[in-house]
Parts: C-alpha cells; structure tokens; sequence
C-alpha cells in the first residue's frame, strides 16, 4: 500500500513549496500503481480542498470506482464555495496524471451545469420543500466554467491507455472524447448524478 497523499494543505507538485511538511514527501499514486491497486477501494489522497477532491476523482477514474467517484463528485457539487474555474492547477510533474486531472473540470461542468440548468444552483439544501424550490428557481442561473490551466496542458506523446476491470482496451463507443483529445483511451465516467 503507497503512503496516503495529504492534500490538506498543499499547492503543488512541481518543486513548490508545500504548507504542510507532512505531505512535501509524498507523491500521489501514479496511473500504473493504481491500476496495479485497483482492489483498492479506499482513496490514498486525504484533505478538504479542491485539489485534493481532484486527485480523489483521478484515483476513482483510474481504477473504475464509480460509487467512489459519483460520491466525490457530488460532495464537491455541495461545496458550493468551490467554483470549478477557480481549482488551482496541480501543476503535475506526472505527464498522465496531469492529462487526467485536467479532464476532471470538463466532466465537474458537464454534471453540475445539468443540475443548474435544472433548477438546482449549488448549495441547495438535500431536501426540497416547495418553498425552497419557488426559491432555488428565482435565483439567476450561475453556470460552472473551466479552470483556465486546463487549456494549457498538452496532448500526451504517447498514447496512455486505461484498461477496463478485465483488463481490456474499451471498445470504441465506450471511450470518453475528453480524453481522447488527450491521447488518452479511457472508458467515459458515470459523472451525472441527480
């Protein structure tokens, strides 16, 4: 098991300083450890920021976690002080994991800008009453827009495939265009929820 990765505190990877020293040694898993780990149901990535939530979703992308990933999504839609544009770039010196992470945002818009589109703004409350929901839908519509960073990071050189749990290449009508538009061939993750 690779030590947890404490994202509490931290703001980056690329050499830069961390605030928490306990984390400054650590480095979060890599795309072929977590495929070597994939029984691994637990995220080795702690912490209560953006970014950690972040590298939670990459771990649960990886290895095909989707009870893990569509909760880790929905716990960030409720963290409505956490607007998607403004998650930090990582930075990763990881070329892979950096691709992924930068994927991430588009998939964060794309689920929580349905539920906006629908009526419901994040920081709804979890239960509805018909006052809340004559409420919710008064209020301007405020849509989620990506991080500038992730426009910046570049097409892998080589093609990174992410196998599904038998081992095997998705088939084409299962791969996510995202992140096909990163070199990267990978089933699309179940993020809509709600």
């Amino acid at each position: 098991m690779a030590p947890r990765f404490n994202l509490g505190k931290w703001i980056g990877i690329r050499g830069k300083p961390s605030r928490d020293s306990a984390c400054a040694s650590l480095n979060p898993p890599t795309v072929e450890w977590l495929l070597q780990h994939r029984d691994q149901t637990k995220a080795q990535t702690i912490g209560d920021t953006p970014l950690a939530s972040l590298y939670r979703m990459f771990e649960f992308i990886v290895t095909e976690n989707t009870t893990g990933l569509r909760g880790e999504i929905q716990s960030f839609f409720n963290h409505s002080s956490w607007p998607v544009s403004t998650i930090p770039d990582p930075n990763d010196a990881d070329p892979d994991r950096y691709a992924i992470l930068s994927v991430i945002p588009q998939f964060l818009v794309l689920a929580f800008n349905r539920l906006i589109e629908k009526g419901l703004p994040r920081g709804s409350p979890p239960i509805l009453s018909n006052e809340d929901i004559d409420e919710l839908r008064s209020r301007p519509v405020v849509l989620e827009e990506l991080p500038p960073w992730t426009a910046r990071v570049t097409k892998l050189d080589k093609t990174l495939v992410i196998p599904d749990m038998d081992g095997k290449t998705p088939r084409e009508e299962e791969r996510s265009p995202h992140f096909l538009n990163l070199n990267i061939i990978a089933a699309a993750p179940h993020v809509l929820f709600g």
